[in-house]
Protein backbone atom coordinates (compact mmCIF):
# COMPACT_ATOMS: atom_id res chain seq x y z
CA UNK A 1 0.00 0.00 0.00
CA UNK A 2 1.43 3.40 -0.98
CA UNK A 3 1.85 6.27 1.47
CA UNK A 4 -1.20 8.01 0.01
CA UNK A 5 -3.27 4.85 0.36
CA UNK A 6 -2.01 4.36 3.93
CA UNK A 7 -2.91 7.94 4.81
CA UNK A 8 -6.32 7.45 3.18
CA UNK A 9 -6.89 4.23 5.12
CA UNK A 10 -5.95 6.02 8.34
CA UNK A 11 -8.44 8.80 7.56
CA UNK A 12 -11.14 6.26 6.75
CA UNK A 13 -10.46 4.40 10.01
CA UNK A 14 -10.59 7.64 12.00
CA UNK A 15 -13.82 8.62 10.24
CA UNK A 16 -15.52 5.29 10.95
CA UNK A 17 -14.39 5.36 14.60
CA UNK A 18 -15.56 8.96 15.03
CA UNK A 19 -19.00 8.44 13.49
CA UNK A 20 -19.40 4.92 14.93
CA UNK A 21 -22.15 3.93 12.53
CA UNK A 22 -22.34 1.68 9.47
CA UNK A 23 -21.37 3.01 6.05
CA UNK A 24 -21.08 1.59 2.56
CA UNK A 25 -17.89 2.26 0.60
CA UNK A 26 -19.89 4.71 -1.55
CA UNK A 27 -20.98 6.64 1.55
CA UNK A 28 -17.41 6.90 2.83
CA UNK A 29 -16.17 7.93 -0.62
CA UNK A 30 -18.82 10.65 -0.86
CA UNK A 31 -18.27 11.93 2.68
CA UNK A 32 -14.46 11.99 2.51
CA UNK A 33 -13.94 12.79 -1.16
CA UNK A 34 -12.68 16.34 -0.59
CA UNK A 35 -10.64 15.51 2.52
CA UNK A 36 -8.85 12.38 1.32
CA UNK A 37 -8.66 12.95 -2.39
CA UNK A 38 -8.94 9.20 -2.93
CA UNK A 39 -10.84 7.64 -5.79
CA UNK A 40 -13.70 5.25 -5.17
CA UNK A 41 -11.58 2.21 -6.03
CA UNK A 42 -8.91 3.30 -3.53
CA UNK A 43 -11.57 3.76 -0.84
CA UNK A 44 -13.00 0.29 -1.50
CA UNK A 45 -9.53 -1.28 -1.38
CA UNK A 46 -8.61 0.59 1.81
CA UNK A 47 -11.83 -0.47 3.52
CA UNK A 48 -11.36 -4.10 2.48
CA UNK A 49 -7.77 -3.95 3.75
CA UNK A 50 -8.91 -2.48 7.09
CA UNK A 51 -11.54 -5.21 7.39
CA UNK A 52 -8.96 -7.93 6.68
CA UNK A 53 -6.66 -6.44 9.34
CA UNK A 54 -9.54 -6.51 11.83
CA UNK A 55 -9.53 -2.75 12.36
CA UNK A 56 -13.10 -2.44 11.10
CA UNK A 57 -15.95 -4.90 10.67
CA UNK A 58 -17.69 -5.86 7.43
CA UNK A 59 -21.17 -7.27 6.83
CA UNK A 60 -22.48 -8.42 3.47
CA UNK A 61 -26.14 -7.89 2.58
CA UNK A 62 -26.69 -9.35 -0.87
CA UNK A 63 -24.34 -7.45 -3.16
CA UNK A 64 -23.91 -4.59 -0.69
CA UNK A 65 -21.07 -4.48 1.86
CA UNK A 66 -21.45 -2.42 5.00
CA UNK A 67 -18.44 -1.36 7.08
CA UNK A 68 -18.38 -0.13 10.67
CA UNK A 69 -15.95 0.47 13.53
CA UNK A 70 -14.87 -2.51 15.60
CA UNK A 71 -17.10 -2.23 18.66
CA UNK A 72 -14.67 -4.03 20.97
CA UNK A 73 -12.53 -0.88 21.12
CA UNK A 74 -15.30 1.11 22.81
CA UNK A 75 -16.05 0.92 26.52
CA UNK A 76 -19.26 -0.70 27.62
CA UNK A 77 -21.93 1.67 28.89
CA UNK A 78 -24.06 0.73 31.89
CA UNK A 79 -27.86 0.97 31.89
CA UNK A 80 -27.63 3.83 34.39
CA UNK A 81 -25.37 5.80 32.07
CA UNK A 82 -27.69 5.12 29.14
CA UNK A 83 -30.67 6.39 31.13
CA UNK A 84 -28.71 9.55 32.04
CA UNK A 85 -27.84 10.06 28.37
CA UNK A 86 -31.48 9.54 27.35
CA UNK A 87 -32.63 12.06 29.97
CA UNK A 88 -30.04 14.56 28.74
CA UNK A 89 -31.22 14.03 25.15
CA UNK A 90 -34.79 14.79 26.24
CA UNK A 91 -33.62 17.96 28.06
CA UNK A 92 -31.65 19.18 25.06
CA UNK A 93 -34.50 18.36 22.66
CA UNK A 94 -36.92 20.36 24.79
CA UNK A 95 -34.46 23.26 24.89
CA UNK A 96 -34.06 23.13 21.11
CA UNK A 97 -37.86 23.19 20.64
CA UNK A 98 -38.19 26.18 22.97
CA UNK A 99 -35.44 28.10 21.20
CA UNK A 100 -36.88 27.22 17.78
CA UNK A 101 -40.29 28.47 18.85
CA UNK A 102 -38.75 31.72 20.11
CA UNK A 103 -36.92 32.14 16.80
CA UNK A 104 -40.14 31.63 14.85
CA UNK A 105 -41.89 34.24 17.01
CA UNK A 106 -39.03 36.69 16.48
CA UNK A 107 -39.08 36.03 12.73
CA UNK A 108 -42.82 36.70 12.67
CA UNK A 109 -42.34 39.95 14.58
CA UNK A 110 -39.48 40.97 12.32
CA UNK A 111 -41.56 40.29 9.22
CA UNK A 112 -44.34 42.45 10.68
CA UNK A 113 -41.86 45.28 11.24
CA UNK A 114 -40.56 44.93 7.67
CA UNK A 115 -44.10 45.08 6.30
CA UNK A 116 -44.76 48.19 8.37
CA UNK A 117 -41.55 49.86 7.13
CA UNK A 118 -42.37 49.01 3.51
CA UNK A 119 -45.83 50.52 3.95
CA UNK A 120 -44.37 53.74 5.37
CA UNK A 121 -41.79 53.94 2.55
CA UNK A 122 -44.50 53.46 -0.08
CA UNK A 123 -46.59 56.22 1.47
CA UNK A 124 -43.58 58.55 1.54
CA UNK A 125 -42.83 57.81 -2.13
CA UNK A 126 -46.40 58.50 -3.22
CA UNK A 127 -46.56 61.62 -1.07
CA UNK A 128 -49.49 60.49 1.02
CA UNK A 129 -49.44 61.31 4.70
CA UNK A 130 -50.08 58.38 7.03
Amino acid sequence: MSKKDSAGAAQILAYLNEKNRPFSAQDVFTNLQKQCGLGKTAVVKAMEQLAQEGKIQEKVYGKQKIYFADQSQFADVSDTELKKMDARIVEISTEVQTISQSCRQLDTGLQGERDLCEGVEEEEETGNDP
